[in-house]
């Protein structure tokens, strides 16, 4: 098996960079992965939850439906999930659940994440990645660097494709994600394969448009995506459904995303979450006269809680935890990674998205 697996540190984060055949590469992080995948399915309440909502006769169409689009739709996507179980030594049929969330007619909890995206002379994408508490030092950057496909660096949740928070590929494309509750999904793929699905084969932001325009997904994802020439759009991918707004033209240059529809209706924000306060905090900010920087970013993103922020810090009945702050500015080149309670870290992009942490220089904090 001609399969390498080195691990290192970007600033606060675990990096893991994976070379050779996909198959057997899943298979490997699924081994090196074991410890942490086995304590996930053994204890995380959603996967009950998920268990008994498949067990209701609603519950078990929607998972037949999700299953059949997945697995036809995207086998390579599925045989690699599979070698993760199996490298895991992990039930598949759990991991596919945990893959199936927000997909199948369960509305996904008030935990999300926010996105800017700025396009004037310099274009940038931040993000920040929330999760539950338990994912704090968890969670870690996996470069795929795999045979005959391109090359991406995502961030990683253990149990899950890596298709829901953000990517940078070898050809210059990057986007971030944010959840968009579905509260009735569509007859498409699970949203975390057609995620995956657009890692293995768009090279520009017009290819990532057509691919999402071809693979509808059942339940919904909010993509900001950019490439090398500047350009970037949202697009909203929810239950067969696409809308597009590009940033810097009608929008304006600075464009705002939570976690519920703009565009599309059907994806209501979710009964005791956050998503349209840090949406009317971001929407509030005053546009730059210049262009912004990445520190202006982090300090919107990171620098406070509501209502003065949108950086999410546990409370009673609101889990939800900024795990880390994305900044890809795709003018420079360069991105700009602050993990929780760590001093924000640069790299080029290249390197970021290849695997390469030797060039990554730590910054100094502006965010308080």
């Amino acid at each position: 098996m001609n399969v390498s697996l080195d691990e290192h540190r970007l600033g606060g984060l675990r990096w893991i960079v994976l070379r050779g055949p996909d198959r057997e590469a899943f298979r490997a992080l699924g081994e090196h992965a074991h410890d942490e995948i086995a304590a996930l399915t053994a204890t995380w309440p959603l996967l009950g939850r998920l268990r008994e909502h498949v067990s209701s006769p609603q519950g078990s169409d929607r998972l037949g439906t999700v299953r059949q689009a997945s697995s036809l739709g995207f086998p390579e996507v599925w045989a690699e999930l599979a070698a993760f179980a199996e490298g895991a030594a992990v039930p598949f049929e759990d991991l596919t659940l945990l893959n199936f969330r927000g997909d199948i007619g369960q509305v996904v909890g008030g935990i999300g994440c926010s996105d800017l995206a700025w396009q004037r002379e310099r274009s940038v994408i931040a993000h920040n990645e929330d999760g539950a508490p338990e994912n704090v030092g968890q969670c870690a950057l996996l470069t795929l660097a795999l045979d005959g496909l391109p090359t991406v660096t995502a961030f990683w949740y253990p149990g899950f494709l890596p298709s829901n928070a953000f990517a940078v590929t070898g050809d210059g494309l990057v986007w971030s994600i944010d959840h968009l509750p579905v509260a009735s999904p569509g007859d498409g793929a699970a949203r975390h394969f057609v995620g995956r699905g657009l890692q293995r084969s768009a090279r520009t932001v017009d290819q990532a448009i057509d691919y999402l325009r071809t693979h509808p997904s059942a339940g919904g994802f909010a993509y900001t995506i950019g490439d090398r020439t500047g350009r970037i759009v949202s697009a909203e991918a929810a239950a067969g459904r696409l809308a597009l707004v590009e940033v810097g033209l009608a929008s304006g240059p600075l464009l705002w995303h939570t976690n519920h529809g703009r565009y599309l209706p059907g994806s209501e924000p979710s009964p005791g979450g956050n998503s349209v306060a840090r949406g009317e905090t971001l929407g509030a900010l005053a546009i730059p006269a210049e262009d912004p920087d990445p520190a202006w970013f982090l300090r919107v993103l990171a620098g406070a809680s509501l209502p003065d922020g949108v950086r999410c810090d546990p409370a009673p009945g609101h889990p939800a935890t900024t795990l880390c702050t994305f900044i890809a500015d795709l003018t420079a080149g360069e991105a700009v990674i602050a993990a929780r309670d760590d001093q924000p870290v640069a790299i080029p992009l290249r390197d970021l998205a290849e695997g390469n942490p030797r060039r990554q220089r730590q910054l100094v904090s502006t965010r308080e």
